[in-house]
């Protein structure tokens, strides 16, 4: 009889402990600390004022045919497509839309087309709300639908304007992206 008595407090004990550990550890944690310290970027948002304008389907969304031989110029509201000559083998339709206006986040079309030469891309984020957002962090992501992330495209920032400008090789979804604010930075 003493020696299930010992059992069974050895038991409770057992199990105390180990709720003890897990509450100091976290259940999610490694008790050694988080060892992936990456933070998935995040689609820039617009700022209140600035997403409260007035705007309709239509205003989302411009198309127009590029010549192969002399390029052109794509714009709508924040967002510059520069096609330079011999980009595509023929005179194609170029498109830019803007799905949610909330955020910097366009689809460029025509879908999945591939380029012999670069198109230059500028977006401005003057319109971001960047209270939480590391700014040095912005730069162009496209979205890959295979991880479902965006992954970065070589751009450069101008800060004073606050454009961002990279080269695309293909088209596809585009956003501006950034690392948020560690709030415990803040402290």
């Amino acid at each position: 009889m003493e020696r299930a008595n010992v059992k069974s407090l050895t038991n409770k004990i057992m199990i105390v402990a180990l709720a003890g550990l897990l509450a100091i550890a976290g259940c999610s944690r490694s008790p050694v600390g988080d060892t992936n310290t990456s933070v998935e970027p995040q689609l820039l948002q617009r700022s209140a004022s600035s997403s409260s304008v007035l705007m309709t389907p239509a205003n989302l969304y411009c198309e127009q045919v590029i010549s192969s031989e002399q390029g052109g110029r794509l714009e709508l509201m924040d967002v510059i497509l520069e096609i330079p000559p011999h980009a595509v083998p023929n005179d194609t339709t170029f498109s830019i839309s803007i799905p949610d206006i909330n955020v910097f986040y366009n689809e460029f079309g025509t879908d999945g087309l591939v380029f012999d030469e670069p198109v230059k891309v500028t977006m401005s984020y003057r319109d971001a709300d960047l209270s939480m957002v590391d700014e040095s962090t912005i730069r162009i992501g496209f979205y890959n639908e295979v991880t479902g992330q965006f992954d970065d495209v070589i751009c450069s920032v101008d800060f004073v304007n606050k454009t961002v400008t990279g080269y695309l090789n293909h088209f596809s979804a585009y956003g501006l992206i950034s690392d948020l604010i560690d709030r415990g930075s803040l402290r």
